[in-house]
This record gives C-alpha cells, structure tokens and sequence, in this order.
C-alpha cells in the first residue's frame, strides 16, 4: 500500500483538480451574467480565463523543469484556492469590477496548465514506484480526469440552482485546496531529472520547443490532436446544441454528452488494464477512426434516441483510448528533463484551434445548414483520423525507449 499510495494519491488529484476546473468554467461565466446581466463582459471575463491557460501551458515548462513537479503542482493548486475563492469574496466585501474580475478569472486560468503539466511529470514516478505498467497508469489517469469533468458540469449545474454561483466557486477553491493536499501530502516520488542544462528561461523554453519540431512524432500527434479537438469543439458547442434544437429536446443534448463522456471513461479504464498488451500504434489509429466522424454521421442520419444514444456510448468506448495512448508515447519518448516543456507546448498546440473550430461551425451552420455541416465536419474529421495510418512517422508509437535526439541548449 505504501508503494501504490503515491499513485492513488495522484490519481485522486487528477479527478479532484479537474471536477474543480470544469465547475470553474460554468461557474465564472454563470456568476457575471447574474451579477451584470452583460453578455460582453461575461465573453471578455472567460477569454481572459482562456488566454491565461493557453500561455501558461507554454510558458510553465521551464519553471517546472528547473524547480520540479511536486513543488509547482502545489503551488499551482494553492494559486487556484486564491484567484477562485477570491472572486466571491472581493464581491462580498469590497466589491467586484470588470477590470479585477478579468484579472482574477485570467489568474484562475494561469494555474490550470502549471498544475496539469507539472501532475503529468509526476505520474512516471508514481508508476514506477507503484511497479505498474505505463499504460495501466495513464489510462486509469485519463479515466479519473474524465470521471472529474463528466461529474464536475452536472453537480456545478446543480449546486449553482442550491447554492448560487459565489458559493460554487468557494467550493471550487475547496477542490483545489485537496488536490494540493493530496499531491503535497502523499505524492512525494523521486522526479527522474531536472533541469541543470545552463541558461536562462528563454533558453530553456526554446529547447523544448526545439525539441516539438525536430521530433516528427510528437509534432504529428499535436497536429493531429489539435485538429480533432477543434472538430470536437465545434460539435461540443454549436452543432450538438443546434441537433437539439432542431428536434426539440434539450434533455437529449445532456445525455449525448453524458453517455459519450461515460463511454470515454470506461475506455480508459479497460486501455489502463489491457492496453500493454495491444499494439500503440495500431489501437490509436483504429480507435481514432472510430470515435470522431461517426458521431457526426449519426446526428446526420438522425436514428431513434436509444441507437443514437448508444452509438455515442461506443464512440466514446473508442475515445477513452486516445489520449492514454498519447500520454504513454510522450512519457517513454520525451527525455525526463524536457518533460514539463515539450507537455506544455503540447497542451498549448492541442488547445490553440478549438475556439477555431467552434467559430468555423457557427459559420458554416449558418451558411449551408446543419446537415451539410455536419457532413462537412465528417469528412474533415475522417481524413483527419486516417493520419497515423497514411504517414509511417506514427509507426513511431512502438518504439519504445528511443527518444529523438535531443537539441543542443542556447545560452541566453
């Protein structure tokens, strides 16, 4: 038990620190619509929250490296406590402007990747010391950050209708708050390497970034990735809500999301337990091809609710297999001391479209309808998914223990 602690711990960190960040997301934009009735401001307050992931997730890696992953994880965490819980109480009390509203919801957003990234970094120790398989440990970890999101939008709905949105984000700050426990308190694993390379910041960042683009592996699953998430985005936040407007059933809407999510969660979950024994490669690419252009296929052909519902069900079965796949490929190929930048420039690069791809939909919806589009989006999404078989650079993700060459530091 002292031996698995570390990895327990951690994983229960995952699932905790993103239920939190999911209910953050509904609860920030629910607070200012109730508080200022504004639909500009409460656009203006989440794309500050975004901009601060986005360049967290690349700015983060250096820090990581250089001070290490436990510490950082807690400190992230810690930070989140502050920004989040700071915004009810500044309303409480001094009261809440448009100007500190933004920085405090750009604040929660510059937390989430140092935390993510540096809890990532962490997890080959936990497995290590645990004596698991790779695979075993990040599927069960991808499966509790999806269990933590698909819980943590339900209950954020639920507790803003109890609670109201100021009392939600405090529990949020909560969730943060045990999430920095259980890393700091329980997570304590020997950190494969750090950063010793000479220096400075910008020279260390360039190196990681160096190593993204001379590594055509890593550089095809970002490109590859980033793709299938905008595609995703666009059907998450315009054409699955515009499905269930068309055919009147808000309630329909809840549960694609629901069954998908659940689907997504025990396909990790059976990945982590029987995934060393498959192929990487070859579980990727089919699983790829099976989780992204059939959902848009089926909201085309508009089958009964059960088929439709189960369909989604098993397209997310054959998505809860991407990204421990990904994750197991990057943490046996990416050297321990690079770790933190390469994952921070690659939750950049993966994340960088999706606003791209919703953009894109409501435009297309609006100007060929929401058959074509979907069709559209199909096709994309299928020529986009027969990548890693058309490209042999995928064929990559069985070679284990062969890292790509690291690039030479540039003192700065």
């Amino acid at each position: 038990m002292r031996r698995r602690l570390p990895l327990v711990a951690l994983l229960g960190a995952f699932g905790i620190s993103h239920a939190g960040s999911v209910m953050t997301l509904l609860a920030i934009p629910w607070f200012v619509l109730q508080t200022t009735g504004s639909g500009i401001q409460t656009g203006v307050v989440t794309a500050a929250e975004t901009v601060g992931l986005l360049a967290s997730s690349i700015l983060s890696g250096p820090v990581i490296d250089r001070i290490g992953a436990r510490g950082i994880s807690v400190l992230a965490d810690l930070a989140a406590v502050v920004a989040v819980g700071a915004i009810p109480f500044a309303d409480a009390t001094i009261g809440l402007s448009l100007p500190l509203l933004t920085v405090l919801a750009g604040l929660a957003g510059l937390t989430r990747a140092p935390g993510d990234t540096a809890k990532r970094v962490l997890l080959p120790g936990a497995i290590s010391l645990a004596r698991t398989t790779l695979e075993r440990g990040s599927g069960s970890a991808d499966a509790m950050i999806r269990i933590g999101r698909t819980l943590g939008a339900p209950l954020a709905g639920t507790l803003i209708m109890m609670i109201g949105a100021p009392g939600v984000l405090l529990l949020d700050a909560a969730t943060f708050l045990l999430a920095a426990l259980l890393t700091g308190l329980c997570v304590r694993v020997r950190e494969e390497a750090m950063l010793t390379e000479p220096g400075g910041y910008f020279g260390w960042l360039a190196t990681g970034l160096r190593y993204v683009r001379r590594d055509r592996l890593i550089l095809a699953m970002i490109s590859t990735v980033a793709m299938m998430n905008a595609l995703d985005a666009g059907l998450n936040a315009v054409l699955q809500p515009a499905f269930a407007h068309a055919v009147n059933s808000s309630v329909l809407l809840g549960e694609l999301m629901g069954v998908f999510g659940l689907g997504a969660a025990t396909g990790s979950v059976i990945y982590g337990w029987w995934g060393a024994r498959w192929g990487r490669w070859n579980t990727f690419a089919l699983c790829a091809l099976f989780a992204g252009a059939p959902r848009f296929l089926m909201l085309w052909m508009e089958p009964s609710v059960p088929l439709l519902l189960f369909g989604f069900f098993a397209c997310g079965l054959a998505a809860g297999s991407l990204n421990p796949v990904l994750v197991t490929v990057e943490l046996d190929r990416i050297p321990p001391h690079l770790r933190a930048r390469v994952l921070g420039a690659g939750e950049a690069g993966v994340l960088a479209m999706m606003p791209t791809g919703a953009l894109v939909a409501g435009v297309l919806l609006d100007g060929i309808g929401l058959e074509a589009t979907l069709l559209t989006f199909a096709a994309v999404y299928g020529v986009t998914t027969l990548c890693p078989v058309a490209f042999r650079v995928w064929r990559q993700m069985d070679d284990h223990r062969l890292p790509a060459p690291t690039p030479q530091p540039v003192a700065v």
